[in-house]
């Protein structure tokens, strides 16, 4: 051996003796102090196959063996969507997975290997996990509700908004199709519900015209059963997404002609027939539906003049052709059984105006002890419906601060606490449940006016609150700027907030259903524009 290959074995055996003492290796640093541990998942807060509670379950967590850091390159899939895994006080074994859960929904949780390292050793990675689990189904509201007690299903109602313009779209004849289709020009999705769960809404009322669709030919008054379905898709859509529905016989004024059945018999016992053989059809197709399922019997019953005509000459004829209606259509529907004959029934007074409602309406009588008062509140219409229409005389302020001229005298602040005390002693206070199925005011022109038009939707909102009753939005799904009858909120197909009514929506929730006892009406009053 020549004195270079001596060198040469003498470095090499040196540095193996280094290597040696310094606990040298390819590990990433890791120290033989603290031994790598291969990464096991000890746990998760939902077990495979579980039912959890949607609007508990916020969260997946995950415990492993040893602490772990997560590998951003990876991506992690609840249904096919990605979710962001986040570490709970790092170093740590726990990993918690934020997560948005709808009821009645299948889910399937996939983390791919190596999603999570050890933080000791970075060879070290998690295995792959594949979690199923399902949410429970939306509880019905007003199940659990003591029966007859009217300030506890005004709470289950809380904030409701209306599909407007959908269902309800009419061509005005029997058994012919809108021409041009629905007037809101949208698809309601599932999706629709869910985000309007989401937002805070407790309630949705579903206006329907159902003559359009029906077959008149041998007086059997048949429901084309594509259009049933259609309306019970959307009805189970809300139903899954934990909402209240209401859903009624909407502009079938055309066919339900009071000014003529107030004075011929003929006619009346014709529509009645007719009422009696279509309510039956939907309550059939709905007798199993849970609580949660509301009927409405008629929407603005009335003979063109909004409580204006002959209805204030007749000597009470119109009033009560309505009243009788509203017994036939409560008799057909408890006649169909099931949960029908215990179910909650909604009665409109005449044009459903609250000062025509409790001075006229007869409440049907009703062995279940289960019938509402509906409503609708849009005064003044001059601000809330047609601002901009001259000869209505529209104006385009409302309440205590707006200018002169600019606002309807004797419709602000004090005539919205009127109407309401008056419906809460007249229904409230006798333990009848009673709501404003209908209310809200169209997208004004100008920022000043919008802030009058914030104030006034809050301001009633609140006042509502006060005084017993839920409230449910008119919403057309205009998105084309401010003017008359703009009364968009929700996107129609998706729920998405339209002219950017997020932070509004969220103004009325709370002032419809916040128990803070500072907030009150007059908290709302000193927040007038100025």
């Amino acid at each position: 051996m020549n004195k270079r290959s001596y060198f040469s074995t003498f470095l090499y055996l040196f540095s193996s003796l280094v290597l040696m003492a310094c606990g040298g290796s390819d590990s990433g640093g890791s120290d033989d102090s603290t031994p790598s541990v291969a990464v096991s998942l000890s746990s998760t807060s939902i077990a495979e196959g579980a039912e959890v509670d949607a609007n508990t379950t916020t969260s997946i967590t995950l415990n492993y063996n040893t602490p772990v850091n997560i590998v951003s390159s990876v991506t992690i899939t609840l249904n096919g969507a990605k979710v962001t895994a986040q570490m709970v006080n790092p170093p740590s074994q726990t990993v918690s997975i934020p997560v948005e859960l709808v009821p009645g929904n299948s889910y399937t949780l996939q983390i791919p290997q190596g999603a999570f390292i050890s933080s000791r050793n970075a060879q070290s990675k998690s295995p792959a996990l594949t979690l199923r689990f399902t949410t429970k189904k939306a509880t019905t509201p007003g199940d659990d509700l003591p029966d007859g007690t009217a300030l506890e299903m005004t709470r289950k109602l809380g904030w409701g908004w209306n599909l407007g313009n959908h269902f309800d779209t009419s061509s005005g004849a029997d058994g012919k199709h809108p021409e041009w289709g629905y007037w809101d020009g949208a698809k309601p999705t599932k999706a629709l519900y869910e985000n309007l769960k989401k937002a805070g809404a407790s309630t949705v009322r579903i206006p329907v015209t159902w003559g359009n669709y029906q077959s008149i030919s041998d007086k059997k008054y048949t429901i084309e059963a594509a259009y049933m379905a259609e309306v019970k898709q959307n009805v189970e859509w809300a139903e899954a997404a934990g909402l209240n529905v209401i859903l009624n016989l909407h502009h079938d004024e055309y066919w339900q002609d009071i000014k003529t059945a107030a004075t011929d018999a003929t006619v009346n016992d014709q529509i009645k027939d007719r009422i009696t053989k279509t309510w039956t059809q939907i309550a059939n197709e709905f007798k199993d539906k849970g609580r949660f399922l509301i009927f409405e019997t008629f929407n603005e019953i009335q003979d063109g003049q909004w409580g204006w005509g002959a209805n204030r000459t007749d000597g009470g004829k119109q009033y009560n052709t309505l009243n009788a209606w509203n017994q036939t259509a409560v008799d057909a529907i408890r006649a169909t059984g099931g949960n029908n004959a215990t179910r909650w029934i909604g009665v409109c007074g005449y044009a459903a105006n609250p000062s025509l409602t409790m001075d006229h309406l007869t409440l049907p009588t009703d062995p279940a002890n289960r019938i509402m008062v509906g409503v609708h509140f849009y005064d003044p219409s001059s601000f809330t419906l047609s601002p901009y229409k001259p000869n209505e005389n529209g104006k385009t302020e409302w309440g205590h601060t707006a200018a002169a001229g600019k606002y309807d005298t004797g419709s602000n602040e004090d005539h919205v606490r009127d109407i309401f005390s008056k419906l809460k002693a007249k229904y409230i206070d006798k333990n009848i449940p009673c709501y404003i199925g209908e209310y809200g005011c169209t997208l004004h022109k100008t920022d000043r006016s919008n802030s009058f038009r914030a104030y006034y939707l809050e301001y009633v909102c609140r006042a509502a609150y006060a005084y017993n009753l839920p409230v449910v939005i008119w919403d057309n799904n205009a998105n084309d700027g401010g003017g008359d009858e703009k009364h968009g909120y929700f996107n129609h197909n998706d729920g998405s907030f339209l002219n950017n009514a997020g932070d509004l929506v969220k103004t009325m929730i709370n002032a419809t259903t916040s128990t803070d006892a500072s907030y009150t009406l007059d908290a709302v009053y000193n927040k007038a524009p100025k």
